[in-house]
């Protein structure tokens, strides 16, 4: 299930464009968070993506649109800089090795100013297409249209390899672990790091089942040392 996330878009046009392309490569679901623009205005543009952007679901929260997903993507023209691990970016032809669950949402920001720190920190990753450093920013719908293309081509690759009830469980336990060794708010980023690390290298649910095992030994033994 692939879901697409406008928050808080801005122009009619692109809300309507963008309902096309998910017609064009088949997305499942359309969220759109408080949208700035009139969606009725926004059905010409849609072309047969029409009855698309008629059952978007629109929300008035964040959280709301972001509910019943495994996997989190956000995406930026903001990335990679250096020392903040949190803009830390895949790129369009890595996607294949972070989307590994069935429920996928693609979160995409504002025409403005794109997503919030806030907004990207409550994904699972940052997505960045490259493009001229000089003038990295895309128009909302251009950008939807290379990331759903990167993905259909890729589709027969994609296999959801791990459920989510693992994916949970590695989130919970990276969290736990960072809980117990950090030693100021800033330590966040071995988190953000360390979750996506497992995601992105654990190959199939069996090996996610093994990996889990060692980080809650691994938290049990950090425990048993603490209390003697």
């Amino acid at each position: 299930m692939l879901r697409v996330v406008l928050v808080e878009p801005e122009g009619e046009y692109n809300v309507g464009f963008v309902a096309r392309l998910c017609k064009n490569f088949e997305v499942d679901e359309l969220f759109i968070v408080r949208p700035k623009c009139d969606i009725n205005s926004a059905i010409k543009f849609s072309a047969k993506g029409e009855s698309i952007l008629r059952n978007a679901k629109i929300v008035d929260n964040y959280d709301d649109a972001l509910k019943d997903v495994e996997i989190k993507i956000a995406t930026s023209s903001i990335a990679n800089n250096k020392g903040d691990i949190l803009r830390k970016a895949v790129f369009p032809w890595e996607l294949p090795s972070v989307m590994k669950s069935e429920k996928i949402a693609l979160i995409f920001g504002r025409e403005s100013v794109g997503l919030t720190r806030e907004e990207i920190s409550k994904a699972d990753f940052l997505l960045f297409i490259p493009a001229n450093p000089n003038y990295p920013t895309l128009n909302l719908s251009h950008a939807v249209g290379i990331v759903l293309y990167e993905i259909w081509k890729a589709k027969h690759e994609i296999k959801p390899k791990i459920t989510k009830e693992s994916i949970d469980l590695l989130d919970k336990y990276s969290k736990i672990l960072y809980d117990l060794i950090k030693r100021s708010e800033e330590d966040y980023v071995l988190y953000i790091a360390l979750k996506r690390a497992l995601i992105k290298g654990i190959n199939d649910e069996e090996e996610a089942r093994t990996v889990i095992k060692f980080l809650r030994r691994l938290y049990t033994r950090i425990l048993h040392e603490d209390k003697e």
